[in-house]
């Protein structure tokens, strides 16, 4: 009961990290990678995994999302556990390069039933 509170808190919950295969990409790239689940104190319900391909510029102060993408779930994490999920985004042509004004992320939470979240940021470039 303590630890499933503590979860409910951030501590000891499940937590993901998305890691990048590079941190540098042109227009056109397809990003490979993968997500890392850790396992809390406990077993906890996935619900879904969120990730957001943000751009932010400065001269504005705004983010846009570029792109979303979700994995539902209704696998149970299982204290300690740990897994990995293969992840990939096109980046369109469009996009333009990262600049001192401009710059992107993937903003990646992972949702679970009892409403606790983890939440991971990875910045990356993308070059003329």
């Amino acid at each position: 009961m303590f630890n499933k509170l503590m979860c409910r808190f951030g501590i000891g919950a499940s937590k993901i990290d998305l890691v990048l295969n590079k941190s540098e990409f042109r227009p056109g790239d397809v990003i490979q990678g993968e997500y890392e689940l850790i396992g809390g104190r406990i077993d906890q319900k996935l619900k879904r995994i969120e990730t957001d391909l943000l751009q932010y510029d400065q001269n504005n102060d705004r983010s846009a999302i570029l792109h979303q993408n979700t994995i539902l779930s209704s696998s149970t994490m299982k204290a300690k556990e740990q897994r990995t999920i293969r992840f990939s985004c096109r980046l369109s042509d469009s996009f333009p390069p990262s600049s001192e004004t401009i710059s992107y992320k993937f903003v990646t939470r992972v949702v679970f039933d009892d409403g606790v979240n983890s939440v991971d940021h990875d910045e990356f470039q993308i070059l003329i």
